[in-house]
């Protein structure tokens, strides 16, 4: 079986930064707070674990330990919340997260209803919507019928769409709103990878997403795989691998998403090439 695996998958800048920035402090200051993941891949999770990381429900919980801001952004009402507190704050939020925060207020600034094109509960998208007064998150074109749409309006992206979802959503927006304003905020490493894995699924027999169940962007890349291949599959781990559905394929696509740790992929490439006679690309 051939391997192509692809150019640019496994850890993003944002979250190779984040959990960086976590073991830094943890050294410095041996146990640190967060609410929620650091990043969602529980492999990297139960690490940080190991090292002194303690996951808390609440800012009640912190006590006297540093708060550590994870990277897909926080709800600002409890930023301002932890700081009247007096707790000290690590912020880990990806650099490209704070950019879309701060297009969102710009265009709310300039008299806009802001729009967020996103997953409705994701922390990422109720991080951006609770810096704005009257946003709507729009996840499919069809909720495009249930939000009341001003005239004026303002559109950034949750940073790990779908290309494909928001070119749906585009169109239709235009017909119902006189003066939109777009700003395209997909980060540049899920673009990259959106596109690398057409290549992938149009190439290879079978594809394999490696990443969390909670990561959207990984979940985006198998759902473009599955899309254009019926043989795609996403695992979290090599014991999630079906075996029997990878007989017949003579060659295989792997790609990973931007959480997921580079050892991980290397081992479920290593326990791939066990099972068959392989070459890699």
């Amino acid at each position: 079986m051939k391997i192509e695996i692809a150019q640019h998958c496994g850890f993003c800048t944002g979250v190779k930064n984040a959990v960086q920035l976590a073991r830094d402090s943890l050294k410095d200051q041996g146990k640190i707070a967060v609410l929620g993941d650091l990043v969602h891949n529980k492999v990297v999770m139960d690490e940080l674990r190991d090292e002194g990381l303690v996951f808390v429900d609440s800012l009640e919980e912190v006590g006297d330990m540093p708060l550590l801001l994870r990277a897909h952004g926080t709800d600002v009402n409890l930023i301002h919340a932890a700081k009247e507190m007096g707790l000290n704050i690590i912020d880990a939020t990806c650099p490209l997260v704070q950019e879309i925060h701060k297009h969102a207020c710009e265009l709310e600034e300039e008299g806009r209803q802001v729009i967020v094109i996103g997953d409705r509960y994701h922390d990422e998208v109720l991080g951006v919507v609770s810096r704005l007064h009257d946003p709507c998150i729009i996840e499919s074109p069809e909720d495009l019928y249930s939000c009341k749409l001003k005239q004026r309006t303002g559109v950034v992206i949750q940073s790990t769409q779908r290309i494909e979802n928001v070119q749906n959503i585009l169109p239709l927006l235009l017909t119902k709103s006189r003066d939109c304003r777009i700003i395209n905020t997909i980060c540049e490493p899920t673009r990259r990878n959106q596109t690398e894995i057409l290549s992938l699924a149009k190439n290879n027999d079978c594809v394999l997403v490696i990443g969390d169940p909670a990561s959207a962007n990984s979940k985006r890349l198998y759902e473009v795989a599955r899309s254009l291949n019926e043989n795609a599959l996403m695992v979290a781990g090599k014991e999630e691998i079906n075996v029997a559905r990878l007989k017949g394929c003579t060659s295989i696509g792997i790609t990973a998403g931007a959480s997921t740790p580079r050892k991980l992929i290397e081992e479920i490439v290593t326990y791939i090439k066990t099972l068959n006679g392989d070459t890699i690309k």
